[in-house]
Parts: C-alpha cells; structure tokens; sequence
C-alpha cells in the first residue's frame, strides 16, 4: 500500500506543477478549458493528503 501512495502523492503533485507551469506559460496549455484544470487540482488535493496519511508510521 505504500508504493501505491508514494505513486499517487508523487503523480498528483507532478500533475498541479504541470498546471501551474501551463498557468505560467512555460508549458504549451493542454487540450481543456480553465474550469477543467482548477477541478482537477482541487480534486487532487485529497488524494495527495490522504497519500500522505498512508505513507507516514502510525503511532
């Protein structure tokens, strides 16, 4: 399980700095709208976090 969140967390991360090279213009914009690409960051948000939660030690 923690291969498969360190996967996730380093994925879903690479994908918002993707978006936010495209949003700076240093990356050619992708085929979708604005609207699609805030969703998209938005929706990674808990996928990353609850990644995190798997990947730290439980006390």
């Amino acid at each position: 399980m923690k291969g498969l969140a360190w996967y996730t967390v380093i994925f879903n991360l690479v994908l918002i700095i993707l978006f936010i090279l495209t949003s700076a213009g240093v990356v050619e914009a992708p085929p979708f709208s604005w609207l699609e690409t805030i969703a998209w960051a938005v929706f990674m948000v808990p996928v990353i976090i609850l990644g995190i939660k798997v990947i730290k030690p439980s006390k």
